[in-house]
């Protein structure tokens, strides 16, 4: 699951999408879910992947634009990277670094408890049922 659209990632890229991707929605569809399983590589040990919290998805989807980004220059031939896109990707692993490590926390994402389970879980599950109509009293001598 990707935290942003390819419409997105083409605002992002303006001109450059065409020449990247042309007609080639899904190539740009991979790019956002590789750069969001990387984001969700950092944060799974200490968040509930993917994290939904909409307090953080304004964050999320700039973090995975900005690593779609980059992919998406590698994957044009013979391009380079612009620098202002490797200093932007070195920012958002730092900050994915940060969050993974508990420096830096995400508004209203649910936390790993030590267990590896979502903090605050329970762990069980009650399910109310009617009365079993066979049981050992009732079968006995069959």
């Amino acid at each position: 699951m990707s935290y942003a659209t390819a419409a997105a990632l083409a605002l992002r890229l303006g001109n450059v999408y065409t020449s990247i991707y042309r007609d080639n929605e899904p190539a740009a569809l991979e790019d956002l879910a590789q750069a969001a399983a990387e984001i969700d590589a950092y944060l799974g040990g200490r968040y509930v992947v993917p994290v939904a919290a909409a307090a953080s998805q304004v964050l999320l989807a700039e973090w995975n634009l900005t690593l779609a980004e980059e992919k998406s220059y590698t994957r044009a031939g013979g391009s380079s990277i612009p620098e202002k896109v490797t200093r932007r990707v070195d920012a958002v692993r730092k900050s994915l670094r940060d969050a993974a490590s508990g420096l830096l926390r995400l508004p209203g994402a649910r936390e790993l408890g030590a267990d590896g389970g979502a903090a605050g879980g329970a762990g069980a599950v009650l399910v109310e049922i009617e009365t079993p109509v066979f049981g050992r009293s009732k079968m006995k001598g069959y």
